[in-house]
Formats: structure tokens, C-alpha cells, sequence
């Protein structure tokens, strides 16, 4: 586990007690285990905002200026959406810490829904997430993207796995007790994730 990789079998032991302390500490984690018999996956629930463009071209579709130009013709000058303030809306985020097999390493995706059921799309949540520094933006551009979910088969937004192993390595030779504490605690920041600080006793209990 020093190379920042996992088997199915001990991802699933780490996802185990990572749900185990979640019960504990009443965090709403859950363990989930599909009917297919896929490997097992965790999955969190909640209600956040996020401030996302309402008139620029360079976060919304042409289809989508298009729509705006309708519902408030102030917004054009010869035929240009100017860019305008940040709407801040409310999201039901789902957030799924699930294993890949060809990475051999957990990846994160999730969803946010508003509550008329639009999803957050790939453009609106590189815009979205403004609590990072500009350097942590860039960098979300750059792995922030969409991909299967290799369980549900649907369409989810997803941190790319390409470094994991790399991340995860670093913190495994650091003495880490739970790799995918290590993980959460690591990726969940880009994407509005927070970890309980007291997840940090996992593994040091007796």
C-alpha cells in the first residue's frame, strides 16, 4: 500500500471502517452495496449553495445564452451576454467514493442537483467552486470532469484518478491508518467536501 494503491479487497476493508467511524460520529456516510455484486462504494448526502455564472459565454452554452437573451434582453450589447454577478443557488450534492479497477485507486465523483432537478453542469462547477485559491481553481479545470459511474452507468462529475496513486503514496509512507480518509480528506476540498477532523483517529483506537 506504500505505492498509494489498493486491491478491491482492502478498499473495501478501509470503506468498512471509514463507514464504521461515519456511524459513530454521526456524519451520514453510507457503505452501499450494490445488487449486481459490484464492489462496495460510499456515498454521502447534503444541501449546500454554490455561486455559479448567470451571463457569461465563457461558462454557460451558446443554448444557454440564448435563454438568457430572452428572459432579460439587458443583458445583450450587439448580441454579446456581458458578464454579470454570481447566482447563488441551492444544491442536493451526492458524493460517491467509489473504487477503479484500472487505477487501482478510489476516485470521487458526484452530482448536485437544484431543487427543480437541473443538474450542475461540467462548465458551472469549474466556475462554481470560488472558496479555492486561484491555483486550486486552475488545477480543478484541469481534473474536474465527466465520467461513467462504473456502478450505476450514469453520467456523473468526477476528479480524474490519474494522480491518486501518487497523492495517496505520499501519505502512506507518512503512516497513514486509512487511505481513504487520506483521500477525502485530500480531493474532497476541490469540490466542497469537507472531512470531519475526527476521522483522523481512525486506526489509532485500541
Amino acid at each position: 500500500m506504500a505505492t498509494g494503491t489498493l486491491t478491491e479487497q482492502q478498499f473495501t476493508d478501509a470503506a468498512e471502517q471509514f463507514s464504521e467511524l461515519s456511524r459513530r460520529l454521526d456524519d451520514g456516510w453510507e457503505l452501499i452495496k450494490p445488487d449486481s455484486g459490484a464492489n462496495v462504494y460510499l456515498r454521502k448526502r447534503l444541501k449546500q449553495t454554490l455561486n455559479t455564472a448567470i451571463g457569461t459565454g465563457r461558462s454557460a452554452s451558446d443554448d444557454d445564452d440564448s435563454e438568457l437573451l430572452m428572459e432579460d434582453p439587458s443583458l445583450a450589447d450587439g448580441g454579446v451576454v456581458n458578464p454579470v454577478s454570481k447566482q447563488e443557488d441551492v444544491y442536493q450534492f451526492e458524493y460517491h467514493v467509489v473504487y477503479s479497477v484500472s487505477y487501482q485507486v478510489p476516485v470521487l465523483y458526484f452530482n448536485a442537483y437544484k431543487s427543480d432537478g437541473t443538474m450542475l453542469r461540467l462548465e458551472e462547477a469549474w466556475d462554481g467552486f470560488r472558496d479555492l485559491a486561484s491555483e486550486s481553481r486552475e488545477q480543478l479545470r484541469q481534473t474536474l470532469t465527466q465520467m461513467e459511474h462504473p456502478i450505476l452507468f450514469r453520467p456523473f462529475l468526477a476528479l480524474h484518478p490519474c494522480r491518486t496513486a501518487q497523492v495517496l503514496g505520499n501519505v502512506a509512507n507518512a503512516g497513514c491508518a486509512n487511505l481513504l480518509v487520506a483521500f477525502v480528506s485530500s480531493y474532497g476540498p476541490f469540490v466542497s467536501l469537507a472531512l470531519d477532523v475526527r476521522y483522523g483517529t481512525l486506526g489509532s483506537e485500541k
